[in-house]
């Protein structure tokens, strides 16, 4: 099983080499063709973000918002 390091690298790898146009930007199975876009890459970040959270210790918390209403 590889480690939360090990992913985080790979992650990054795999990026680096998306955005060096070292990998596809589409694949073709039969009649289906699923091209990679700036969404998936988006993706990417947001789990290279959370796998470095989780290796910091710190968790992804949100602050709630309190209104104050006059009487």
């Amino acid at each position: 099983m590889a480690t939360l390091q090990d992913q985080l690298d790979e992650a990054i790898a795999a990026r680096h080499a998306w955005r060096t146009g070292a990998t596809r930007s589409s694949v073709t199975f039969g009649d289906r063709t699923i091209q990679y876009s700036v969404e998936g890459l988006k993706q990417i970040d947001a789990y290279i973000a959370e796998l470095r959270r989780t290796l910091a210790g710190t968790t992804r918390t949100r602050n709630r918002v309190t209104y104050a209403v006059p009487d």
